[in-house]
């Protein structure tokens, strides 16, 4: 039931217009009878819009949506047959009226599998923790953009789950000045669980971004936020705390590379703790670099440093990380990823090192039974030291063959 009424609710935003936009009866009649329906799933090469609704004012479609993330496990074998990774089915909606003016766009979506291994569907009622719910509205007048969103999604849903999501923003044009500003709401334990209590966040976000056609962009934004818990079981303690931060950022795109360097002062206020309050420099690098169009590299730095004012520790956690990506051809892929951490703090409590790296090559074979196949040599070696807490550290290595037949 509840599952009929979201996706009733959904069907009534987005077909709403078409009542709304009409000036008389006599015009809906002759607006009614210009609606095509049209389905496109039987057209081969054409799956994406299996049902639609089209109009002079109004276009909605329906679409059958899935989901699987592209995992990537510090060990190998920890990895699991791709039937058996979380993917997820359902139902979108997507509708624009007003020549395009305002867009709007809805989602109900299922895990694909349960522990019985069965497909699980939409409508299922017997357990709603594994259903996610997205709405979203946008627009566009001139200059000016604007849209909501809305996303809710149970604790058995393998994406982002156990959490609500509620935002609005606008975003101005002013020459070659960007003004946008933005307010959202979010909070876990959606079914309200009574064992633990609900986190919820409050951030409210205004910027301004210099952007010209062969310049570099810059963008300042200043973000405002609060932490608060709610529904807290007896024992436990409250969390209420608030920050606001200040981010320059400096990004220019080349023919051959891009980067961007953004800044970051942060300061957070524990009312738990009578106000004790931190303070936070963060500085990140993150670029892209492809020197040939076969080879592909990705480095990352960051440093972050932290002031604890209530203990005068500083916590610093610097990270470095670099991607590669060669493709030869269609026959040959090589991968590779490695990346460290390090966080130390003054009082001597906190130090420990991470390494992490990755490396895989893919060949094409000649295809099995007409459907293509790939031979892939994988490995990993992951390695984290604790120098404050003896018996803890961790160490793997480990190597993987895999031959993949799939068809096309």
């Amino acid at each position: 039931m509840r599952a009929g009424r979201v996706i009733g609710v959904l069907l009534l935003l987005l077909i709403l217009p078409l009542t709304v936009l009409a000036e008389d009866s006599q015009q809906s009649e002759l607006l009614l009878q210009r609606i095509q329906f049209s389905d496109t799933a039987r057209v081969p090469g054409s799956a994406a819009i299996p049902f639609s609704i089209a109009s002079p004012v109004l276009h909605t479609s329906f679409q059958a949506t899935s989901f699987a993330p592209q995992t990537t496990p510090t060990r190998l074998k920890d990895l699991v047959p791709d039937s058996e990774r979380p993917q997820t089915k359902g139902i979108g909606a997507n509708s624009t009226w007003m020549k395009g003016q305002l867009t709007a766009e809805g989602e109900v979506a299922n895990n694909a599998t349960n522990e019985a291994g069965m497909s699980s569907r939409i409508d299922r009622r017997e357990d709603g923790a594994t259903r996610m719910v997205r709405m979203a509205l946008t627009g566009n007048n001139g200059p000016m953009r604007y849209g909501i969103a809305y996303r809710s999604a149970g604790k058995a849903f393998f994406n982002s789950p156990d959490q609500t999501v509620r935002e609005m923003w606008a975003e101005w044009g002013l020459g070659i000045a960007k003004l946008r500003s933005s307010s959202g709401q979010s909070w876990n334990n959606v079914d309200l669980d009574p064992s633990r209590p609900r986190i919820e966040q409050q951030v409210n976000r205004i910027g301004i971004a210099l952007v010209k056609p062969a310049w570099p962009e810059l963008s300042l934004t200043y973000a405002r936020s609060a932490m608060t818990s709610s529904f807290t079981p007896a024992g436990m303690e409250r969390q209420r705390n608030r920050s606001n931060s200040m981010e320059a950022a400096l990004a220019y795109a080349g023919l051959t590379w891009n980067a961007r360097l953004s800044s970051s002062y942060i300061l957070t206020s524990d009312d738990v703790r009578g106000g004790a309050g931190s303070t936070t420099f963060a500085q990140t690098l993150v670029a892209t670099y492809r020197p040939i169009n076969t080879l592909t590299l990705a480095p990352t730095f960051s440093y972050r440093m932290e002031t604890q004012s209530w203990s005068g520790a500083k916590i610093q956690t610097p990270t470095a990380s670099v991607s590669l990506l060669y493709k030869q051809s269609q026959r040959l892929l090589v991968s590779a990823a490695g990346g460290y951490t390090s966080t130390k703090s003054t009082d001597g409590l906190i130090e420990t090192e991470s390494i992490v790296g990755r490396g895989m090559c893919a060949f094409s074979l000649n295809p099995i039974y007409g459907h293509p196949t790939t031979l892939s040599l994988e490995a990993s070696y992951s390695n984290t030291t604790n120098r404050t807490v003896v018996g803890v550290d961790t160490e793997d290595l480990s190597g993987l063959v895999r031959i993949l037949v799939a068809a096309l």
